[in-house]
């Protein structure tokens, strides 16, 4: 069926293509995870620099922490 790596590939890329989760062939069965994210590419020389509308590090970290009874 398969004769080389490249053929191996292509039918790899057609089953994810498709939207297979799985296959099983010859009692070897191969799980297609998510595909992992491209990373996002910054225009800035020094990410650091961008400002944003966003929640800051301390934020996040308080952010589901309520307020003592007593305050």
């Amino acid at each position: 069926m398969i004769k080389d790596l490249k053929e191996l590939e292509a039918f790899l890329k057609l089953c994810r293509k498709q939207g297979i989760t799985e296959i099983t062939l010859d009692g070897t069965t191969v799980k297609f995870g998510a595909l992992p994210r491209k990373p996002r590419k910054d225009t800035a020389e020094d990410s650091d620099d961008i400002e944003s509308d966003g929640l800051t590090p301390e934020q996040m970290i308080f952010f589901s922490a309520r307020p003592p009874e007593d305050a």
